[in-house]
């Protein structure tokens, strides 16, 4: 009859803790999913694409070109709806994520 209280604390633990494990095996890889939009033009994780590469591009200069296609007037480049399509946290991570690329 005392065990039961054990086994359930523990168990209640798990079924808690269950969604806190997932949410931080799924941020782990927010980042390379949202940069998965730019493999397209600038290859799988940033390298040989058909254009720039972004693998191991410094993080911040990365987030000062996009800050800049995101100024410039709709039809400038390709980069602007792309550069307007994420939040600052977004680019931030995308940047990021590439800066880590070899």
């Amino acid at each position: 009859m005392h065990i039961f209280p054990r086994v359930f604390r523990s168990w209640l633990t798990v079924v808690l803790l269950l969604p806190a494990l997932a949410q931080a095996q799924f941020v782990a890889n927010d980042a390379r999913l949202l940069a998965s939009g730019c493999f397209q033009c600038h290859g799988t994780n940033g390298k040989s694409g058909a254009f720039d590469a972004l693998a191991g591009d410094g993080k911040q200069d990365m987030l000062n070109k996009l800050n800049d296609q995101r100024k410039k007037s709709a039809n400038a480049s390709i980069m602007y709806p792309h550069a307007r399509g994420y939040t600052p946290q977004q680019l931030d991570m995308i940047a990021d994520y590439f800066s880590k690329q070899k």
